[in-house]
């Protein structure tokens, strides 16, 4: 009877941690062939074993580790885009209530010591990565004397959510964060 009971809470254990299936922001590259020219993409795991693909902005510089992906644009030295991954306690959803702390959390993730703080946009589903809805915020601050913009997309897969955060001095941002979003219609299995 002990045996059984401990069987079954092993097996429970394991069915959970493998229904999480936490993302791993730590990719392999990859390349294939397209029409003749050669295609680099990463691909990221999760605990279900499938492949995550994604193809990052080109020229951008990236590195990744288990919950955070960083990329950086050629000769841009105050920009940078993270994706990084947060468990939460419920599968998440993009209500109303929802989407307020996620607009304040947005506006307190300035750095310390910044002025002029400003909530200069939030949009519910600007575009949707493998069929998941996203609330994309935009914050613009001014720190040292240089203004600076960045935005928050936040994407609910279960019981995770994925953070797409990219922050620039603001004269560069619009370009950049073009760049950075449109990277995101890459992603395959997220």
């Amino acid at each position: 009877m002990v045996h059984s009971l401990t069987l079954l809470s092993l097996l429970g254990a394991l069915s959970i941690a493998s229904a999480r299936a936490d993302l791993r922001l730590a990719p392999k590259v990859c390349e294939a062939r397209l029409d003749g020219a050669k295609v680099k993409f990463l691909v990221f795991s999760d605990e279900s074993g499938k492949d995550i693909i994604y193809g990052p902005p080109t020229g951008w510089e990236y590195s990744g580790s288990t919950s955070r992906f960083t990329l950086h644009p050629p000769g841009k030295a105050q920009a940078e885009g993270t994706i990084s991954r947060i468990s939460l306690s419920q599968p998440g959803v993009f209500d109303d209530e929802t989407m307020k702390k996620l607009a304040a959390e947005a506006l307190a993730s300035v750095p310390a010591g910044s002025t002029n703080v400003t909530l200069v946009s939030q949009e519910k589903n600007p575009l949707l990565i493998g069929r998941k809805e996203t609330f994309l915020v935009i914050v613009s601050y001014t720190l040292y004397g240089d203004n600076y913009q960045r935005s928050m997309m936040f994407l609910n897969r279960g019981n995770e959510q994925v953070r797409f955060q990219f922050v620039s001095r603001a004269v560069d941002f619009k370009d950049l964060q073009a760049a950075f979003q449109g990277s995101h219609f890459t992603w395959r299995n997220l």
